[in-house]
């Protein structure tokens, strides 16, 4: 049996929605907003059926869900702790949210007969030799290969997908060349990606977010943006994007 982690709190993510993140474990992060972001734009109308891959304590997850309200809605979890979280959150949503459905399961080994047109996955960063492991479970499992990588997340996805569905992930910019490859080598193509600089006078970006698609496109489309302006302040372009997805603060 899992134990309820001490330092567990229940915090407002989007709207009237919450969730349970810990102070010292995986929480939450601009990662998550801007994934789920992109995910949610350009559908005419919503899709039938959702899945987000290795979907942790659920901002992914729940941010795509609060904006496009698919009629099912899955996220696939390895790490119990994570899963013992988000089923909580997901439990205290208000009456009219759609349901959820958490598989407690590494997404690897996950079958369904079920192709979804919108897939989404936040895998982590680093090799598991790339640094001093975490002693706590859960921020490893978040920050560290141990399950598999981004390699992994595309090949679950190019598995599961409806022809013509959409993968959106979220990687390091620096590993460019290692996300489309893992993209290639499954079938998916390029389909739109967004750069993100940390701030605006910032050299290079840091994050980059990829949609992917069984279907090759006519033009692939392409933005960049910036969390913070040159003054250290929130930009205008990224306050646009998360009053898109309905945050109000």
């Amino acid at each position: 049996m899992t134990l309820w982690p001490e330092d567990a709190r229940r915090d407002r993510l989007i709207g009237d929605w919450h969730l349970y993140q810990r102070t010292g474990g995986h929480r939450t992060s601009t990662d998550d907003v801007i994934t789920a972001w992109q995910a949610s734009r350009g559908w005419e109308e919503p899709p039938d059926q959702y899945l987000d891959l290795g979907c942790g304590i659920g901002s992914v997850l729940l941010t795509v869900v609060h904006r496009l309200r698919p009629r099912r809605c899955i996220g696939v979890e390895a790490q119990a702790q994570s899963v013992q979280m988000v089923k909580r959150t997901i439990a205290e949503l208000p009456s009219d949210a759609p349901e959820v459905e958490i598989h407690h399961s590494d997404f690897r080994e996950f079958n369904t007969d079920a192709r979804f047109p919108l897939i989404t996955g936040s895998p982590p960063y680093f090799p598991v030799d790339a640094g001093v492991l975490p002693s706590d479970p859960q921020r490893l499992a978040c920050r560290f290969e141990t399950r598999g990588g981004v390699e992994a997340y595309c090949e679950a996805a190019a598995r599961l997908l409806r022809p013509n569905g959409r993968f959106h992930l979220v990687f390091q910019t620096q590993w460019d060349a290692r996300v489309l490859e893992a993209a290639r080598e499954v079938g998916l193509f390029l389909t739109e990606r967004t750069d993100f600089w940390s701030h605006a006078d910032r050299k290079d970006s840091f994050l980059t977010v990829y949609g992917f698609s069984t279907n090759e496109p006519e033009q692939i489309r392409s933005e960049k943006l910036s969390i913070r302006d040159s003054a250290n302040q929130i930009s205008e372009e990224y306050a646009s994007l998360r009053h898109e997805l309905g945050y109000t603060r």
